[in-house]
């Protein structure tokens, strides 16, 4: 526990000055390297190519990530296009090369398109910054509640089969720490956004963040491995410390882009 809170307190500082005052190109650089690093994880724990998948993200990410929204689906057809048709070069093994093909396309969605949103939301005109602090304090203060209300109350395991440590007390406890995210981020607003709108999106975060962290709960639970990396000192990998936010990002950038003021 010491380990986590010294390397969160290094980290959030960071992690919020890139979120404030890093330009589009730097913010977008950066967004780009943590999906590459996030996705070399997630292929290493698959074991399959990273080549393809590598290069395919390099040339897609930007078009994911910086074509307007309406032409999202189109980049996104273009970039698993390319992985399909780039996996067929030189196929030894087909079904070793078919599994890589779908563990690949599962990557750029569950990674790139959920880092994509990120860029997004930080890029719209209204309070772009902001929209990422809220989701980024929603989904820490949400982990953070599970956890503690989970260590101090939990009784009833949400998921045995997993994460055996997860608790329905602990989950209820999340979902009030998102809304107390919601508290925290609101002033940076200024006034222009209304509470009820700040609160129900943190909400909805929230769970999206809990599933996250389910789904790789699965996927790790399927490749038999408890880290998907030792990168961050009391954190495990880049994969565990962002999996909340691979769902909760998409949602919140979503229900912002629609129905935002």
């Amino acid at each position: 526990m010491k380990t986590r809170v010294l390397t969160a307190a290094a980290g959030i500082p960071l992690v919020l000055a890139a979120v404030f005052f890093a330009g589009p190109p730097l913010f977008g650089a950066l967004v780009l390297a943590l999906a590459l690093a996030a996705l070399h994880e997630y292929l290493g724990i698959c074991a399959v190519e990273r080549t393809i998948a590598f290069g395919v993200l390099a040339c897609a990410f930007p078009a994911l990530a910086a074509v307007p929204a309406g032409l999202a689906p189109e980049a996104a057809a273009a970039a698993l296009l390319a992985l399909s048709l780039l996996s067929l070069w030189r196929v030894e093994d087909p079904a070793r090369r078919f599994q890589g093909l779908a563990e690949g396309v599962l990557g750029l969605a569950y990674i790139g398109y959920a880092l994509g949103c990120l860029w997004l939301l930080r890029s719209l005109p209204a309070h772009g910054a902001a929209w990422v602090f809220l989701v980024l304090v929603v989904t820490w203060s949400g982990d953070s509640a599970a956890y503690f209300i989970g260590s101090r109350f939990g009784r009833r395991r949400l998921a045995p089969t997993l994460s055996p440590n997860k608790t329905c007390a602990g989950a209820v406890g999340g979902l009030g720490g998102s809304l107390a995210g919601a508290l925290i981020a609101f002033p940076v607003f200024r006034g222009d956004v209304a509470l009820p709108f700040v609160g129900a999106t943190a909400l909805a975060i929230g769970v999206a963040g809990q599933l996250g962290d389910l789904f790789e709960s699965l996927w790790k639970r399927a490749k038999g491995v408890k880290d998907s990396g030792h990168l961050i000192p009391g954190h495990g990998g880049i994969l565990d410390r962002i999996d909340s936010l691979l769902l909760g990002i998409p949602v919140g950038y979503h229900i912002v882009k629609t129905w935002g003021p």
